[in-house]
């Protein structure tokens, strides 16, 4: 298969812009609640958020814990993951009344939560560095996805995006059943939000094919998993996590701004 590295929007395939600019969101409320916090997102959240101007797609998905081994089990218990068309676009929906409304909305829950890294909800809003995209289009809203994170200082920035770019990425790319992987570049001004200045300033997502534990668990893909450990040994924050969907939500506005 093949694992042509995309490094800018230009490159990528007519009518996939908005995979360039994610926010990717996590957050662990406690079991008692969880029910609650899921119909909540979904009957009510989704759609208020996505009114906003400059959003364009929500993903809501829960962190998969069950029929994996430990090295996938990250941390929390949910994330949504957002696009805008642009960085600028998703930048007005962080500024926007709506969001502003809708995280008021959702402060109701802020005292029955776990800390997710040491903060009651965590988020960051990311750049795409790179993209290995085989069959040029937008995977199924419904794929599961791997998500791995990394908190990188100066110091070993140019060796980790290295290797992000010309080893890890490409491998996970070609990887039997990986739709599509991305390697992301967190965002570190201008985001009116604190807590979307969390721990994971490096990221690669990787949407899955079914059945998505097999995936995980094919040779290939665990080699470059075990590659990707030895990061532990030299940063002060690694994370894997694995979602499986639940709902998502398109704004009616196409993201305009």
């Amino acid at each position: 298969m093949s694992a042509t590295v995309s490094t800018s929007p230009s490159e990528a395939a007519e009518g996939l812009a908005s995979d360039w600019h994610p926010l990717l969101a996590r957050a662990h409320p406690k079991p008692e609640i969880q029910a609650d916090f899921d119909r909540w997102e979904v009957d009510k959240h989704l759609a208020d958020l996505m009114a906003g101007p400059g959003a364009v797609m929500v993903v809501y998905g829960l962190n998969v814990l069950e029929g994996l081994p430990e090295v996938y089990k990250g941390s929390g218990y949910c994330m949504a993951y957002y696009t805008g068309p642009d960085i600028e676009g998703l930048f007005a929906w962080l500024r926007s009344k709506e969001l502003e409304e809708a995280i008021q909305d959702g402060s109701q829950w802020f005292g029955r939560f776990n800390d997710v890294d040491y903060e009651t909800y965590t988020g960051n809003v990311y750049d795409v560095s790179a993209v290995v995209n085989p069959r040029d289009e937008t995977p199924r809203e419904q794929a599961a996805i791997l998500v791995e994170r990394w908190e990188v200082g100066d110091e070993d920035a140019g060796e980790l995006d290295a290797w992000l770019r010309d080893v890890h990425l490409p491998a996970v790319g070609r990887a039997p059943g990986v739709l599509r992987a991305r390697t992301f570049r967190a965002i570190r001004e201008g985001i009116p939000i604190k807590y979307y200045y969390s721990p994971g300033n490096r990221a690669l997502i990787a949407e899955l094919d079914e059945p998505f534990r097999e995936v995980l668990l094919k040779p290939d893909l665990l080699e470059q998993t075990a590659d990707s450990m030895r990061w532990e040994l030299r940063l002060p924050y690694v994370k894997r996590d694995v979602y499986e969907y639940v709902a998502h939500a398109y704004s009616e506005h196409g993201g305009e701004y």
